[in-house]
Formats: structure tokens, sequence, C-alpha cells
């Protein structure tokens, strides 16, 4: 599993040359924060390559490789991109990737106060942080970490009673009521590979790859990454060895694409998050979405 500090960012780019750092300038590119700094002879002033500043003339441009470097030259901090100040952005996306962290590996369920008192802010900053970043609530993200535990101990615990508290739910009611949004099936027939369950499923696009969706007349009972329909696919068979597997009509499929289109994280999450958080947050949406009633039709006005 990849670690906080490890963002879903474009690293193909080392922005070594002149030209490379020049043309990143002009883009005002933000994946080339960090890597350099740029001071502009006529101003005095040095910036990050994102500054929005018009753009200075390619002869007054000078690249540098740290803020120190800048400073010893005799120039000032541009005060718009403030390129001594830490990233807000970035230190947003590390406080929210620990937090997921702890969710990940933590046996107990955490409060959304203990979160934000880890995180260093307030329980309602760090709750618009976190949504802000990652499309989700803190409570929904666990929920999603939960409800992946339950399925993979539902798999391999000795009973379904173990499963449930294992996974950390505090009582066989409060699953049992949950299960439908969860499962798409009993848990018996999760546990028996779906024995007589009719499987519907399609995949869908999405910035993170493929996915692939399976839901029953209950509910979603998959959502997994599908690098093309046959591994997908495989794994579903796998997870549900005993259902009838079938391909969802073209009404299930456009639900899907429309769904998995709106959960997708959003553009801030997507650059600074690493992949595996933002799957399951994705994934927790796509759940959410499919669990909702579907949208009636609108009727059209009479003639």
């Amino acid at each position: 599993m990849a670690g906080a500090a490890t963002y879903a960012r474009d690293v193909t780019r080392n922005y070594t040359s002149d030209e490379e750092r020049w043309q990143a300038l002009r883009d005002n590119d933000r994946d080339a924060d960090g890597h350099f700094y740029y001071a502009v002879r006529t101003t005095g002033l040095y910036s990050r390559p994102s500054c929005v500043l018009r753009p200075a003339r390619r002869e007054d441009v000078t690249f540098l490789s740290t803020t120190q470097e800048a400073r010893a030259g005799g120039y000032r901090s541009c005060r718009r991109c403030r390129p001594d100040a830490p990233d807000p952005d970035r230190l947003h996306a590390l406080a929210v990737a620990r937090a997921c962290r702890l969710m990940d590996e933590s046996a107990a369920p955490l409060s959304l106060q203990e979160l934000a008192h880890t995180a260093g802010y307030s329980r309602f900053h760090f709750h618009r942080m976190f949504k802000t970043l990652t499309g989700v609530t803190p409570h929904a993200y666990l929920s999603g970490v939960r409800a992946h535990r339950v399925r993979h101990e539902l798999a391999h615990a000795r009973t379904v009673s173990d499963a449930i508290y294992s996974a950390g739910f505090s009582s066989n009611g409060r699953f049992y009521a949950a299960s439908p949004t969860i499962l798409g099936m009993t848990p018996q027939e999760f546990r028996s590979g779906g024995p007589g369950v009719t499987i519907r499923h399609t995949v869908a696009s999405s910035s993170l790859g493929p996915v692939l969706v399976a839901a029953t007349d209950k509910g979603v009972c998959a959502v997994l990454p599908a690098a093309s329909d046959t591994p997908g696919l495989r794994t579903l068979a796998g997870m549900f060895p005993l259902a009838r597997l079938t391909a969802g009509d073209s009404g299930f499929a456009t639900r899907v694409r429309a769904v998995v289109r709106r959960a997708e994280p959003p553009a801030p999450g997507r650059e600074l998050l690493p992949t595996d958080l933002l799957t399951v947050c994705l994934h927790t949406r796509v759940r959410q979405g499919l669990s909702a009633p579907d949208p009636a039709p609108r009727e059209r006005p009479e003639e």
C-alpha cells in the first residue's frame, strides 16, 4: 500500500532543462512546484512555477533550485504565490491521507473529533477539507473501509457473527440493517458464493481506470478495478462461483456510467492523494449512488 506522502502525480517530468522549466512557467504548471523556482531580474522577485503573475520575458528569467539560492542572489519572495510557505493543498492532503490510514488500520471506529484532533484541525475544518479532497465525508470513508472488511471477513471468518464483529460493527442488528447496501444479498449467500443469485454486471470508465460494477435485485454486490472485462469478471466469478453472472442491460449500463461519472474524486484530490485512497473513495461513492433511488423520468408536458 502506498505511503501517505506518495502522490498520484505525473513523475515522468524532472524539469531539469531550461526549456522544460520555461514551458512549465508559461503553463503555470502546479506539478513543477517544488522542483525549481524562478527569479525575474527586472522585478527582483522569485516565485513558484505555478505563480499567476504575468510571465516575464525569457531573457529576464533565471531558474533556481532552492529558495535559499534565490535569497542569496538578492531576490525577494513573491507575495502572491509565497514560495517560502508550505503549499496548503499539500499539507491538507497529507493530513487527509494520514486520517485515511488511521481508519484503514484501526480496529475500532474513530470519531470525527479524534480524526480532527490527530490532524490538528477543528472538526468543522477537517470535515470540509476531507470532503473537498476526497468527495466523501470521513464517516462515508470509514463506512467504506468497514464494509470492505466485512466482505473480506465473511469469506474467511469461522461464523457470520465473527465476521461482523471483526469488521468493527457494534451489533448484528446494525450490520443486518445495512447488509443489502454492503453485500447486495444475505450474509449467508455472500459467504456461500451466491448460490442461486443472479448478478448483472457492467464496466464503466473512470479517471482511475475501468470499474466493474455488479448488482443483484437487492443491491450492489461488488465494485472492482477492471483493467479489462475479462480480469474483472474472473475476480467476480471467484467471489460468487455459485451465482448466475449476466451482462447488465443497456439501462443498467447507462445508469452505472452516470453514477461513476458523478463519483469521480474532486480535481485537487486526484492530483495530491494516493491512488489507493482515491479508489476507496470512488468505489464508496459508486455504491452510494447506486443505492439511491433511480431518478424518476420527467413527464412530458401535455400538448
